[in-house]
Formats: C-alpha cells, structure tokens, sequence
C-alpha cells in the first residue's frame, strides 16, 4: 500500500530546523526530492510504453519465442505494480501541494528579515549563529525541565559561541554573572581571559587563584 512519505504535522513540528529560514532550507531540500519523484512518473509511463512496443514489435517480426516470453514476463512484472506506482505518485502530488505551502508560509515570516541584497544562501549563513543558539537553549531548557540543571555537555556547547553564550544569560538559563573562559592569542605567554577582557590567570602562577566564575 503507498504511502506518503512525511506527513504534514511532521514537516511542521519534526523536520530540523528551529528558526524560519533554517526551516526554508530543510523544507527546500524535501521540496527538490519529491519534485525529483514527480518527473520519475514521465520516465516510469514511456519506459512502460517502450516496453509493450518492443514486446509487439518482436511478436510482429517473428523473433524468436524466448525473446517474446522475455519481454512479456517484463511487461507483466512492470504492469503489475503500476497501479501502486500511480497511487505514490498522486499522494507525492499532494505531499509537494503541501510543501510548496507551507514553504510560502515560513517565507512570509521570514522575508521581511531578508538582509537587501542577500539570496537565500546567504541567509541561511547569516541566520546559522541564530539557529544554533535557539537550539542549544532547548536543549538546555529541557535538560532543566527534566533534570533541574543543565549538562556540562551543553554548557560547554554553549561557549563555542560568545553570541549563543550572551544570549543564553540574558534568558537566564546561565546565570548572568557568569564569565566565558577565552584564550590568549599569544602563544607564548599562557594566560585566559573572560569575556570582559579581564586576565584571570597572570602570567604567574604564583600570584595565586583566580575565581573563574
């Protein structure tokens, strides 16, 4: 029995994709396959005609009889899956229908945020930083439901972005007087810094500790 591949509520709530344009360029990808799927029905009809021309054409000049029985087992085996070939095809009609609007609609949210100048592509470079702090903030967000607190793990997810890390504070998922540890860019002189260009190691170590929150 065919069926479709993604259901409309999974495009919606399960593809990847937290903010609207990394949506559009999830939802652009699935858009191409089955627009990739839909031009298969063309080849799919002409190879079957193909198949019953040649079956005729080997009845009408005689060929001989294990060539004719060849090709009518082809054409049998390929007729006999032809009606749920046809069925996949009007359901992946309907699957496109149903991405090409809900791709219209993320672009309505989305267009106005268009940087002037900038193609999709571009977009979706510039909205990265964007996309990766939403999700590192779920993710932090259910670890709190669940756990009370949230991992080292994505915690220290978090600090590879100073962005992702401000922005996860001014929430309040971290606490807002926290420091981001950042390394000096002299290789020869060991010394971290925060993200308030405070040293908080000195250049020796027998000054003693330095708090790192």
């Amino acid at each position: 029995m065919a069926s479709r591949l993604n259901s409309e509520f999974n495009y919606r709530t399960q593809v990847l994709g937290e903010t609207p344009w990394e949506k559009i360029k999830h939802i652009k990808n699935f858009l191409v396959g089955r627009k990739r799927a839909a031009a298969l029905q063309d080849v799919g009809s002409k190879r079957l005609e193909a198949l019953r021309a040649e079956l005729q054409h080997a009845i009408d000049s005689n060929a001989l009889p294990h060539i004719i029985l060849r090709l009518q087992a082809d054409l049998i085996e390929q007729e006999s899956v032809q009606d749920d070939l046809n069925e996949s095809f009007e359901l992946n009609k309907k699957e496109i229908a149903c991405l090409e609007k809900y791709l219209q609609e993320l672009y309505e949210i989305a267009e106005p945020t268009r940087i002037p100048g900038y193609s999709d592509d571009d977009m979706f470079e510039v909205n990265a930083a964007h996309e990766f702090t939403v999700m590192i903030a779920r993710d932090i967000q259910a670890e709190v439901i669940a756990n009370g607190r949230p991992s080292p793990a994505k915690l220290r997810n978090a600090m590879s972005n100073p962005v992702t890390f401000n922005a996860l504070k001014q929430i309040g998922l971290i606490p807002p007087e926290t420091e981001m540890i950042l390394p000096s860019a002299d290789v020869q002189n060991v010394t971290l810094i925060s993200d308030r260009s405070e040293p908080l190691i000195a250049d020796s170590m027998e000054q003693g500790p330095h708090s790192l929150v």
